[in-house]
């Protein structure tokens, strides 16, 4: 079997999809122990490195899946666009996750990402209303795409970024609980408060999970 652009990229694109689901399944059971009460102040900190380190990769591997995904539905027509279009995703994707890694290497300098994040926030939401207006109006015939199998995908995607957003607001005021913990000088209201938060945001983290398998299921399937 020849080995041509659409196959290297689909494998790209399954291999996104590992680490972004099996990846992230570590940070989410790591939370658990990183937020006990009786965990050891220098142990807390090497388990948040860890975290750190390995949720970068579903968060980069996010983008990577969007660029893929594009990619593969203009070489393969599924999407009614010229080829331009995998040139602009794709710069816009490098652009995402050049901001990603740049949270991550200045995670330390609050004033330094404080206005990034409030602009990786806001960008995010208008993605989640292009996606949304993209799938709706595919669905309702007038659309990127005549597939309905691929609308509805686009509209699964967006509730995965819906989730991610959800997921941040109920973490939003999570490092004021935090930090003492991390200090060793919380208190047990305070420890009490940032494990709620936590199983909060643990709630659209499952949704995301559950998200990506429906996404899976219809590029694969392509059941309408």
């Amino acid at each position: 079997m020849p080995v041509g652009i659409d196959s290297v990229v689909l494998l790209l694109h399954v291999v996104f999809f590992c680490f972004w689901l099996g990846t992230d399944i570590g940070v989410f059971y790591s939370s658990k122990y990183v937020l006990q009460a009786d965990l050891g102040q220098e142990a807390r900190t090497y388990c948040l490195k860890i975290m750190s380190f390995l949720d970068q990769l579903p968060r980069v591997s996010s983008f990577g899946i969007i660029g893929t995904g594009t990619t593969i539905g203009i070489l393969r027509g599924y999407f009614n666009v010229a080829p331009i279009w995998i040139l602009i995703v794709w710069l816009i994707c490098f652009a995402w996750i050049g901001v990603v890694l740049y949270l991550y290497v200045q995670e330390h300098h609050p004033a330094k990402i404080a206005p990034v994040k409030k602009w990786d926030f806001r960008a995010r939401v208008v993605l989640i209303i292009v996606l949304a207006t993209l799938s709706l109006t595919s669905l309702a015939g007038h659309g990127v795409t005549d597939d309905k199998w691929l609308a509805a995908k686009l509209l699964v995607i967006t509730g995965i970024m819906t989730c991610g957003v959800m997921m941040r607001l109920a973490t939003r005021n999570f490092g004021k609980y935090f930090m003492p913990m991390m200090k060793g000088t919380a208190t047990p209201e305070e420890t009490r408060t940032a494990q709620q938060m936590m199983g909060n945001a643990k709630r659209w983290v499952l949704g995301i999970y559950a998200l990506l398998v429906v996404a899976a299921a219809l590029g694969l399937w392509k059941p309408f």
